[in-house]
């Protein structure tokens, strides 16, 4: 009996040999969050785009308040008493706040479009958000040790925790 391998068939066998099970898996999670066709038709939990309208309507209020009465947030909000600093201290951290809370309303806006044109792209959105609170929460945590636990920092926790079920919630 003769064994004619070529090359082709080799491969093939080896492929589905040493197949790593995991890897459909991974396909298939990075195909939900990165999906070719980004439509209206959604796959995941109902309750993950209720956490995601949720999640918006949270950040909106903070970001415009934080917009409209930036002194008030930073000292109410923050914890920041602006009498011991300069004013010109103040004065940058408010444009500091304001500049964050900016990027709050665009991050927030491209959510309002996920959820009313292309569901498809939830997981994405709350990719999006999970990293936005992460790293708002490694910068609130450095906040938390000078000035103590403020209501900025529950805040931000609660939307990071939202954020990690709904992304579950939207992979499954």
């Amino acid at each position: 009996m003769q064994l004619a391998w070529s090359r082709v068939n080799w491969l093939a066998f080896v492929g589905t040999v040493v197949e790593d099970p995991g890897v459909k898996e991974r396909e298939r999670m990075l195909n939900t969050i990165l999906p070719q066709v980004a439509d209206n038709s959604y796959r995941g939990h109902g309750l993950a785009t209720w956490i995601l309208v949720l999640i918006v309507v949270l950040k909106t209020g903070t970001a415009v308040t934080s917009l409209a009465i930036g002194s008030l947030t930073l000292q109410g909000a923050h914890r920041v008493s602006s009498g011991v600093l300069p004013p010109e201290a103040v004065r940058l951290l408010v444009l500091f706040l304001e500049r964050s809370a900016f990027s709050s309303l665009v991050l927030v806006l491209f959510c309002v479009v996920v959820l009313t044109r292309y569901r498809a792209l939830i997981p994405l959105a709350y990719v999006s958000m999970l990293l936005d609170h992460a790293g708002r929460a490694f910068f609130v945590l450095g906040e938390a040790a000078v000035t103590g636990t403020s209501s900025a920092t529950v805040v931000s926790f609660v939307l990071l925790g939202l954020s990690v079920i709904g992304l579950v919630l939207s992979l499954l």
